[in-house]
């Protein structure tokens, strides 16, 4: 198992991408702290996860939060003694132009995606730097190519890439690797979210679905497969400050 003792905190890790990674970490070997706002989900996924066996731990957390972030680091130490692999991956998505978005929206949206990376990334790296532990952000393609009606989703996710390199020089003297995934289109609860406010969902589902060179969207399972990747040491020990593109082609010829 190539995740064997490590501990690793999940954000956003009850649905979607986070649950991928979460469910192939947890496979591999590691103690997975999952981490969202809603108990029910949360709860769920932890016990499927192991944590009556001490294996997972759920932790209600707004990502938004200093205070909410360093009571879910301060219990992952508390549970599990020390903290390896850090994911930052809650965030949400908004099809709104930067005309038409409000302020309100454009803050949540900043704060949720980037400010949760932020604060998330500096709590846990006294941690991570007694571990040589590694940081991993899911950004998104959208980060590097932009993407119409999305200003402020392109915007948040931009900065994660930007900031992950910058803390990849940063961190490296401590042995502390930090990449970064863009997915593309991955069957998630946001994705279907995301179809769902377009003026007509399956004409929109079928035009994404043809832009893919392999022909279809990619799983929160491949999702998982490359954030392993990235989290052990024996495959990636030399990787740092790496965008892994896990988008199946579309952005061929974008």
């Amino acid at each position: 198992m190539k995740l064997k003792d490590k501990v690793a905190i999940v954000t956003g890790s009850s649905q979607g991408i986070g649950e991928g990674i979460a469910r192939v970490f947890s496979r591999e070997g590691a103690r997975v702290v999952i981490v969202c706002r809603t108990p029910e989900t949360g709860k769920k996924m932890a016990e499927e996860l192991g944590a009556s066996e001490g294996r997972a731990l759920f932790v209600k957390t707004d990502v938004t939060s200093s205070e909410s972030i360093r009571n879910m680091i301060a219990q992952t130490i508390e549970t599990f003694g020390k903290l390896d692999v850090l994911v930052n991956n809650a965030g949400y998505h908004l099809s709104k132009s930067v005309e038409d978005i409000s302020e309100e929206e454009w803050d949540f949206l900043i704060n949720t995606n980037l400010r949760s990376t932020f604060l998330c990334s500096k709590y846990a790296i006294p941690y991570l730097r007694q571990t040589r532990g590694n940081i991993i952000t899911i950004s998104s393609m959208v980060g590097q190519v932009g993407q119409p009606n999305a200003g402020a989703y392109t915007a948040s996710k931009g900065g994660q890439i930007a900031m992950s390199k910058g803390m990849a020089i940063d961190l490296a003297p401590d042995g502390i690797r930090v990449n970064v995934i863009c997915p593309g289109w991955i069957q998630t609860p946001l994705v279907e979210d995301w179809f769902n406010q377009q003026d007509d969902p399956e004409a929109w589902r079928q035009y994404v679905f043809d832009q893919h060179p392999l022909g279809r969207i990619g799983t929160i399972e491949e999702c998982g497969r490359a954030a392993l990747f990235l989290a052990c040491d024996e495959d990636a020990a030399f990787i740092t400050g790496i965008t892994l593109d896990i988008e199946g082609g579309v952005t061929l010829g974008y």
